[in-house]
């Protein structure tokens, strides 16, 4: 028994220390987001959180190479976005249950407005065609309050 006092700390240690850097990816609900489509096809971050319920403000940056969209994979149901932050574009193909929030052409910045009511964790993409194959996905989780 007295061997297996080290490994039952060193077990004990471990499970801590991974359960306090589980708490640490999650990121904070806020109602300003900024957010980057790279010209590597990536979303910067590529996580976030908002609070339901609640008018959000995302400021959506393109890179320089190549427009972007921020579409919310079924959200449309549970959600509606202000008018600005389109740009000009062709909709791209997308889902009707999908929330088209903000469209960027390369090198443009947009600011557009959502809310989403329902909590949960919901896929971001880009229906840029290509772009969500090649990974461009991010992940939104609404928070309830409370």
């Amino acid at each position: 028994m007295p061997r297996l006092r080290p490994i039952l700390a060193a077990l004990t240690t471990g499970v801590l220390l991974l359960a306090a850097c589980a708490g640490d990816d999650a990121p904070d609900a806020t109602t300003d987001l900024e957010v980057t489509g790279t010209d590597a096809l990536e979303f910067e971050p590529d996580s976030f959180a908002v609070p339901a319920g609640q008018e959000v403000t995302v400021r959506f940056t393109a890179e320089e190479a190549v427009e972007h969209d921020l579409v919310i994979e079924g959200a449309a149901m549970h959600g509606m976005v202000g008018e600005e932050g389109h740009g000009d574009h062709d909709d791209h193909a997308m889902e009707g249950d999908d929330l088209h929030v903000a469209h960027a052409d390369a090198g443009q910045t947009v600011t557009a407005t959502f809310m989403i009511d329902e909590p949960g964790s919901y896929e971001v993409y880009c229906s840029v065609p290509g772009h969500r194959e090649a990974g461009m996905v991010a992940t939104l989780t609404v928070v309830a309050e409370g």
